[in-house]
């Protein structure tokens, strides 16, 4: 299919794929409710006149898989989907990854907009609601290009296979599973996390780790008697954010574009008592990023010699016990120089201006690709307000650009059923 009637073809789609993109905003596909979202995601697939493959999330085929991340649900029904366009084995594949789940909404009275009523502000262009950028936009611009390409009508060289996965907002293991259980491409893409101007090929370390603070319980009247757990536990979380915010003076290329790849988090603070007594025990629960050489035991230990001397300082004994079960990975990069460079040609093509590629200080299921040596970066879904607060929001002038920069990319990378496509190394 030509440029012209590629152009003419997602013209035309446009309302359906916004009306779409409104309804999987409308699904509340938070951490082990996303059925809804996977049956209309199924559904929309199969109109499309392509066979969709389910990938269950199972107990038993996540603990066979050592990259797979805690918490492992038993929620039953649960399961990623891969489609699969076959092309005439010329070319290279490609994977377009998307992600169903979201964050939960929060405080719904902070929205402007109700987060699941997918509002239009059509004076701003705008499409609010929880998951609109992140990654609702991405789900809906990945299947408008499964749409594209079938009705295009020629064969592509490589096959293109298309990832609608669960848990990218916890464990990454959707995307695990289906790099497990079904087709792996030779290249990926990971339509989430930037705008037009930007892609990402690398990620810090993430650590999310648990602490427990024993105290010695006394009555409040005289708690100069006793050791206050929470008030130990409070001054110790902020001594580690501290300690690993100076860190950030050492920090070198390419990750000084960033004020503070080391950074610590503090996620949670409890404590419990009895009535009228000082605190007996507190816990926190923290997350650390760190950017590379460091690794996780490097932090690891940076962390447990820090508690080891706030311990001393503080005559604490027992000394606080950190949580090494939670949420954990290296940091991590993709060789995706000749996927990057297709990438440049098909938003120059577009009227996009260059695009800075380098790391981030987050996450994705990235790091899945790049343990199995299969190039990927993440790019797009487009512009809109920064994921995980109140009105988030999408810009619906996005959806049909995004959409045609990657049904070229699909088709320079994969190549033609006539010609080879390009090396894919």
């Amino acid at each position: 299919m030509s440029t012209a009637l590629i152009d003419a073809f997602v013209e035309a789609r446009l309302p359906a794929w916004q009306s779409l993109f409104q309804a999987l905003v409308g699904q509340r596909s938070v951490f082990e409710q996303e059925h809804g979202i996977v049956d209309l995601v199924t559904r929309q697939i199969a109109a499309a006149g392509v066979e969709v493959v389910r990938v269950p999330h199972t107990r038993a085929a996540l603990e066979s898989l050592p990259g797979a991340q805690p918490p492992i649900s038993g929620v039953d029904g649960r399961a990623s989907l891969v489609a699969h366009i076959a092309g005439a084995g010329s070319g290279p594949s490609l994977a377009f990854n998307a992600h169903l789940d979201i964050v939960p909404e929060g405080d719904t009275s902070a929205w402007t907009h109700p987060p699941f009523a997918a509002e239009i502000d059509y004076a701003r262009g705008l499409l609010y609601g929880r998951g609109a950028m992140d990654d609702k936009a991405g789900v809906t611009i990945a299947l408008a290009v499964l749409e594209t390409l079938v009705h295009a009508g020629h064969r592509l060289g490589g096959d293109v296979i298309f990832q609608f996965v669960l848990e990218d907002e916890r464990t990454g293991n959707g995307s695990l599973l289906c790099l497990a259980s079904a087709p792996r491409p030779d290249a990926a893409v990971i339509i989430d996390g930037t705008r037009p101007d930007n892609a990402i090929t690398g990620h810090a370390g993430q650590l999310q780790f648990g602490i427990r603070v024993h105290g010695r319980p006394a009555s409040v009247s005289v708690s100069h008697v006793g050791v206050n757990a929470a008030d130990r536990a409070a001054r110790l979380v902020v001594r580690l954010a501290d300690a690993v915010s100076l860190l950030n003076a050492t920090r070198s290329e390419p990750w000084t574009r960033f004020p503070s790849p080391f950074q610590l988090v503090t996620q949670g603070l409890s404590a419990c008592g009895a009535p009228l007594t000082v605190p007996e025990y507190a816990e926190a629960v923290c997350y650390m990023t760190f950017p590379p050489p460091w690794t996780l035991d490097r932090a690891r230990q940076f962390l447990q010699a820090d508690v080891a001397a706030f311990a001393r300082e503080y005559q604490l004994c027992p000394s606080p016990e950190l949580q090494f079960t939670h949420f954990a990975v290296e940091p991590v990069e993709s060789d995706a120089t000749s996927l990057a460079a297709v990438l440049q040609e098909c938003a120059r093509a577009e009227g996009y201006g260059r695009i800075d590629i380098g790391p981030s200080t987050g996450t994705s299921d990235l790091r899945h690709f790049a343990a199995a040596g299969i190039p990927c970066l993440l790019y797009g879904p487009g512009r809109g307000f920064n994921p995980h607060r109140p009105d988030e929001h999408y810009t619906l002038a996005d959806l049909p650009r995004m959409i045609r920069v990657f049904v070229d990319l699909a088709s320079r990378w994969c190549g033609t059923a006539e010609h080879a496509g390009r090396d894919c190394g």
